[in-house]
């Protein structure tokens, strides 16, 4: 179990799937309409000529450009792989070093003894349960899981997200 821990802190250090941040760019560009001062909505009329497309009658026909820009950045949660094998080659399911014979190739952990404490003292991210679903239908999820579990997978990398991951036909 120490060299489970060691290789999974080790991992930690590991360049991580890359981190993504949604940005959003608004630009100001004002369109001038000359409208009758008499009109009962001067605001209202001149708002209708611009959604009905009409060229500006007051400025150039598309629009005064300005360097007043906006920016929104926040983060993006991450696209879950699609499915067993793009989940491996993402995060790298770690071998059981208790039982070379292990389920799924020998990455599968038990959920009793020493297994279960080494994937206790595991990062938290690094961890993913084996769950059986409907219809016996096998998923992966990040994160330590006891409804429906079959075992569990340490990975060389962590999930990033906030929200559980589910990979599906596992």
């Amino acid at each position: 179990m120490t060299d489970l821990k060691i290789n999974t802190a080790a991992a930690e250090g590991k360049t991580q799937p890359p981190r993504l941040v949604a940005v959003t760019v608004e630009e100001l560009v004002v369109y001038r309409y000359h409208v009758p001062a008499d009109a009962d909505d001067p605001e209202g009329v001149a708002l209708d000529m611009f959604r009905d497309g009409e060229l500006p009658n007051a400025g150039p026909s598309e629009g005064e450009q300005h360097d007043l820009s906006t920016y929104f950045v926040g983060d993006v949660e991450p696209t879950p792989p699609s499915d067993f094998d793009d989940w491996a080659d993402t995060y790298c399911p770690l071998a059981n070093t208790f039982r070379p014979d292990a389920p799924c190739d020998g990455l599968m952990f038990e959920t009793f003894g020493a297994e279960l404490d080494a994937v206790q003292a595991a990062h938290p991210g690094c961890v993913w349960t084996l769950v059986s679903g409907e219809d016996d239908a096998l998923h992966i999820l990040s994160g330590f899981h006891n409804v429906n579990r079959l075992g569990y997978f340490i990975t060389e990398f962590y999930w990033p997200g906030d929200n559980v991951a589910e990979i599906p036909d596992a």
